[in-house]
């Protein structure tokens, strides 16, 4: 029989204890992460933002583009996009320098030669028409503040509008007359550039106008950037209005009420927007830019509960108050950012699919007038309206709807000699 050697207790517990340490070893080194294998950062969600850094429309890009960047700058402090790893906003800022062709272009190149989750711009409903198109080849989402009809009605999936639509300005503004005008204001001429959001704009004022009964003395096309509104204002005074309706950048918007002072026509100013909501109106105008009101789709007023707080910011950090776009603009940034979280993709047609689903209530990304967005079929807000404003004592106030005022209009506005 074989004989069978015992082996000391202690070298027992010894083998033992070795195999224990070899298993352990063994079992950890599946869980061991090598330096190579180390996980990566988030990597950062890549967002075209295309606006006019150069050219006549500069002013308003930069503006656009400081806010696109605040908002960025809060998301990503905030955690940035969590569902994601907590990937932070890179901004891809593109300068289309005024300009519809050279729009084109630099879309379709940051289009084909970054990653792009999204996409925002433009300022202009012109540019923004082109860029659009440029996004749906590439299905791109991209996300807009202009204004014009067209923009979400040629029935394109990966475009988004966040802004009331250009002719629910005119009618914004025809609305508002028949609110302040006790005394029976009933003569209205309509003055507009002839671009596509003056002549959009223009549509919606003139149809409200003739549904409201009012009397149109004057409407009349104008080459935008004129140099001499002379022609143009004599022809509003020999119309005798109660109301102008002008539709206007700022360079426009300036010289025809400079215009109006010196040969004194003192019919009312219900402008749209553009070029009478921001701080170069009243710096280029001083008091005589009292009393004139504008509709906007957007001020730094309006009574929704985040908009102190970022507006605040903003003018703290660029010096003026947060103007209609810039606005937008930021708010935008937030739409995406939300879209982005509930995507949890960096995909773009992923993102797509979470803007189609957008129901904001609350945040920063609810803070357009109605304090709610959420998009139809075909990618517009459709909880979104104007506002009406009025400059007094050198501030932009918000005045109508009751639902966003936070200051009482003055009117009837004195005429020029009373001021």
């Amino acid at each position: 029989m074989e004989k069978f050697t015992r082996l000391p207790e202690n070298r027992i517990l010894r083998r033992s204890l070795l195999r224990g340490i070899i298993l352990l070893a063994v079992l950890a080194a599946g869980n061991l992460i090598l330096p190579s294998q180390t996980p990566a950062v988030a990597a950062d969600v890549d967002i075209g933002v295309i606006y006019p850094t150069s050219g006549a429309l500069a002013r308003f890009g930069q503006a656009c583009v400081n806010a696109s960047k605040l908002a960025a700058d809060h998301i990503n402090a905030g955690g940035g996009i969590k569902s994601l790893k907590g990937a932070k906003l890179n901004l891809i800022i593109t300068d289309c320098q005024s300009d519809a062709t050279v729009t084109r272009n630099v879309t379709e190149r940051i289009m084909t030669t970054q990653k792009l989750s999204a996409a925002t711009g433009d300022y202009s409903s012109s540019y923004t028409l082109v860029s659009t198109e440029v996004a749906e080849r590439y299905s791109i989402p991209f996300i807009t503040g202009s204004v014009a009809n067209e923009i979400t009605g040629r029935g394109l999936k990966y475009t988004f509008q966040v802004s009331p639509k250009a002719e629910m300005f005119g009618h914004m503004q025809v609305d508002t007359l028949a609110w302040l005008a006790k005394a029976g204001e009933k003569r209205v001429a309509i003055v507009y550039e002839d671009t596509a959001y003056g002549t959009s704009t223009a549509k919606g004022l003139t149809d409200r106008a003739k549904m409201k009964g009012y009397d149109i003395v004057l409407s009349e096309a104008y080459a935008a950037k004129f140099t001499d509104a002379t022609p143009l204002v004599n022809k509003i005074k020999a119309a005798k209005p109660d109301v102008i309706f002008p539709v206007s950048y700022i360079t426009d918007a300036i010289l025809i009420i400079k215009t109006m002072k010196q040969l004194d026509v003192n019919a009312a100013i219900i402008g749209g927007g553009a070029g009478y909501l921001i701080p170069e109106f009243y710096s280029g105008l001083a008091a005589d830019a009292n009393y004139v009101f504008s509709v906007g789709s957007w001020n730094y007023d309006i009574n929704c509960p985040e908009v102190p707080k970022f507006s605040g910011e903003y003018e703290k950090k660029y010096g003026e108050f947060l103007m209609e776009h810039a606005g937008e603009a930021y708010v935008m940034m937030w739409v995406i950012a939300d879209a982005l979280e509930r995507a949890g993709s960096t995909d773009p047609k992923k993102v797509r699919e979470a803007l189609v689903a957008t129901n904001l209530s609350r945040g920063p990304g609810s803070a357009m007038p109605g304090c709610h967005v959420e998009f139809d079929a075909a990618g517009w807000n459709q909880h979104v309206h104007p506002v009406m404003t009025q400059w007094q004592n050198g501030l932009l106030r918000t005045v109508y709807p009751a639902s966003d005022a936070r200051v009482k209009p003055i009117w009837p506005v004195p005429p020029w000699k009373k001021r």
